[in-house]
């Protein structure tokens, strides 16, 4: 994330702020007609901008299009282009431009206030970064979204889809066992220092060598060209060479065993398979913050088993 990006956040709070008379939850704002709600048939939930909504993200949202399909809405998504596997493959299509226009409902989030507010039309404003959620966050999002259509959701599990087929031209050595190690970050950086980095790398050239596994390194392109930093314990660099839908593959294998990273996109996949995730966590500034994320979003489902299996902080 760039300056400019957080000079943009700075906007959106403000737009927050306006919406905050459209309340129809602590945390849901609805600009439209509520007599229109009965009737709502067409849903598109809209997120197409990388620099608003994060791969992870994503994830928050997925039970949600599930579920509004399960009761019968035509439900689309636009998300960003390289997320639109993850929906194609639970089941949901991929909205057009012409879908945003002829839906009956937007569903957004207020980051994407500036993009919508000329849409002449019902739009559903979701903070997801509200510490006024007090559930799991997927599953907050399916219960609210429930009410305000007046619909039940009464026994749905609102955990996010998990890929079970996978097409990747990424092979590993057999025989072996494998760490899937990020050290990278876009969302709070600004909240990352030295230290951080350092820590993580540390944290898993220790792990890989009293455990004997192999250690793969993912990161983008950018990453790596950004880095100078010398990893004399990586067995394999996938930087530059893996797509989103490559990390669900090589999370679902047996041979991938842990993750090691920020609390970012690589964690949630882990959490998908129930597999533990190693997370050095970037704090946040409110005690209140700070706790929401702890036990909302870290994991954003009830994973069923105890918590310690799917995550361990690094200290």
């Amino acid at each position: 994330m760039k300056f400019s990006s957080i000079l943009k956040k700075g906007l959106n709070f403000i737009n927050l702020m306006g919406l905050r008379r459209y309340r129809v939850a602590n945390n849901f704002f609805y600009v439209g007609d509520k007599n229109d709600i009965p009737s709502i048939h067409k849903v598109v939930l809209y997120f197409p901008d990388y620099e608003y909504m994060h791969f992870g993200d994503h994830m928050f949202f997925e039970p949600s299009s599930r579920f509004l399909k399960s009761k019968g809405f035509d439900v689309k998504v636009m998300p960003t282009k390289a997320m639109e596997f993850y929906f194609i493959n639970s089941g949901i299509k991929i909205a057009t431009e012409d879908d945003v226009k002829e839906a009956d409902l937007l569903i957004t989030r207020p980051e994407f206030f500036n993009s919508v507010k000329g849409f002449k039309k019902n739009i559903l404003y979701i903070d997801t970064a509200s510490s006024e959620i007090k559930k799991y966050i997927c599953q907050d999002i399916v219960e609210k979204i429930s009410n305000f259509l007046l619909l039940s959701c009464d026994g749905f599990y609102a955990k996010p889809y998990k890929i079970l087929t996978h097409r990747s031209e990424i092979a590993l050595d057999k025989g072996f066992e494998y760490i899937l190690f990020s050290n990278y970050i876009d969302s709070g950086f600004h909240r990352v220092t030295k230290w951080h980095y350092d820590r993580l790398s540390q944290f898993a050239k220790k792990m890989a060598k009293e455990s004997n596994l192999k250690v793969i390194h993912i990161g983008t392109a950018k990453d790596k060209a950004k880095d100078n930093r010398i990893y004399d314990f990586i067995s394999m660099d996938l930087r530059g060479k893996t797509s989103p839908e490559d990390l669900f593959y090589l999370a679902s294998l047996d041979s991938v065993k842990y993750s090691i990273s920020f609390d970012a996109f690589l964690m949630h996949i882990f959490f998908l398979y129930e597999k533990k995730a190693f997370v050095l966590f970037r704090g946040r500034f409110m005690k209140k913050a700070r706790d929401f994320i702890l036990n909302y979003v870290n994991p954003p489902f009830d994973p069923k088993i105890n918590l310690l299996e799917v995550i361990e902080y690094i200290n």
